[in-house]
């Protein structure tokens, strides 16, 4: 038998429980992941306990007690301070009703005093795995613990069609638990969850932006490997779910691309491409929404030239559409728009660092990461690339010569060049700020106040050098 983390205070809780006449149970991946030998984050507990016993309880007992979800009776329950607090999420054993769409949350809800209840209406048996606090006694009533030695991901009901018609977002949340664990999905739930992926219609933007970016980082939770999340992605492919969500990603299915560049079409290319990137989230969105411009360049066009183009767009159309973050949803459109840049690595060495320095440090940075990730999904090749190697040279040996990425970092201010050129403080400054700026990006050397003033003198008189 595992053994389980169970710690002083949830002991404490556990007996207070049972002196009430209720069993307290561990539940989720406070149970699951013990079993697999993996940390344990979650830390949700149950019982058939109503909450407004727990409340009577923990204030008896000197627990924190505070509503999570009043819609459904859930209570964080919280012991210690600082650095030793330790908080658990509870819920009664409950039943769930809910209405036509899949759409998250049930209509109706009632509390029960069957564990087994309880059980069958989780998502995945993997997650319906009860553990006895006091009694360390696992109580498994779907076939969970069967599960997770095949690793396979299972609807809790003998009718997968319920689990995923009730909720649609089981059907991401059934990915990245593949994902995040390198587990295979039952095929009656695949099943269910290709005939019922229209149901994320009825799914917020958030809640699906939420889930999306779990996925997309599922390897990185427990070390399952790449080819983990390629099956994640790919599950979501194979039941429908991006002509939901992300149309625009769907739309590059089946656009066949050159044999000599590319192994696959364009939405098996991104798949892979997130794939093997490295685990940022930036560049992992980057990566699924890169080409999606190319569907509509050969539409418009016949060719896939400017692409990415036309894919920042989109990219940006899709990430408004899903809520993400301003600042990510920007970071994700720059490396869309320049994924292509310097495809062959011919640009001068001068014209890359004043683009590095346009771009920031940053987002230069993880364009090579995104230059790298493009070549390896395309399925031909393997090792180094020469253009993100070159890059990061280029980059690096800025970086060793302390060349500026911002204005500042010059040896100057503004007042400086005013001073300097006897001229009010307004747009010439700041232009003359910026060309000193792509200048030092290529001599950094010459980023001091000396050299800075000489350069500004011969911009004011129409006679700065270009590189």
């Amino acid at each position: 038998m595992k053994s389980f983390p169970l710690s002083q205070n949830l002991m404490r809780l556990a007996r207070a429980f049972r002196e009430a006449g209720h069993t307290l149970y561990a539940v989720g991946g406070m149970v699951r992941n013990p079993l697999l030998g993996l940390p344990v984050s979650d830390a949700d507990v149950c019982s058939a306990m109503r909450p407004d016993g727990v409340k009577a309880l923990c204030e008896k007992e000197g627990f924190g007690c505070f509503p999570k979800g009043a819609a459904f009776g859930t209570l964080d329950l919280v012991a210690g301070c600082g650095a030793a607090r330790e908080k658990f999420e509870y819920a009664c054993f409950r039943s769930e009703s809910y209405g036509r769409g899949g759409a998250h949350r049930p209509e109706r809800i009632a509390y029960s005093d069957s564990l087994e209840q309880d059980a069958f209406r989780r998502d995945f048996t993997i997650n319906a795995i009860y553990l006895d606090i006091l009694e360390s006694r696992v109580v498994d009533p779907t076939g969970g613990m069967a599960d997770l030695q095949r690793k396979r991901v299972r609807a809790t009901s003998p009718d997968p069609g319920l689990i995923m018609g009730d909720d649609a977002l089981r059907i991401l949340r059934m990915a990245r638990f593949a994902a995040q664990l390198g587990f295979t999905i039952d095929p009656a739930t695949m099943d269910a969850a290709r005939a019922h992926a229209r149901g994320l219609l009825d799914i917020s933007p958030e809640r699906i932006w939420e889930e999306l970016t779990k996925l997309l980082l599922a390897d990185a939770r427990y070390g399952a490997g790449r080819e983990s999340l390629l099956y994640g992605l790919e599950a979501l492919q194979a039941c429908g779910a991006y002509e939901t969500m992300l149309p625009e990603l769907a739309a590059c299915a089946g656009v066949a691309q050159k044999a000599q560049y590319h192994a696959y079409d364009v939405l098996g290319h991104s798949l892979r491409a997130t794939a093997v990137a490295p685990p940022a989230l930036s560049i992992r969105l980057a990566m699924l929404l890169h080409d999606v411009g190319k569907p509509v360049s050969l539409a418009q066009s016949g060719s896939m030239h400017g692409h990415e183009l036309s894919g920042a767009e989109l990219a940006d159309a899709a990430l408004r559409r899903l809520r993400c973050p301003n600042a990510l949803r920007r970071e994700v459109m720059t490396l869309v728009r320049w994924h292509m840049y310097d495809l062959k690595g011919e640009a001068r060495e001068c014209k890359v660092r004043r683009r590095f320095v346009e771009l920031g440090r940053d987002i230069a940075h993880k364009l090579c990461d995104v230059r790298e990730a493009d070549v390896h999904g395309s399925g031909l090749w393997e090792g180094p690339v020469p253009t993100a190697e070159r890059w990061r040279d280029i980059l690096s040996q800025m970086e060793r010569e302390g060349a500026p990425f911002t204005e500042g970092e010059l040896a100057c201010t503004g007042d400086d060049i005013a001073a300097w050129l006897s001229i009010r403080p307004g747009a010439r400054i700041g232009e003359i700020k910026r060309a000193l700026l792509m200048h030092c990006a290529c001599k950094p050397g010459d980023n001091t106040g000396e050299k800075l003033r000489a350069l500004a003198r011969d911009m004011q008189r129409g006679s700065a050098c270009d590189n």
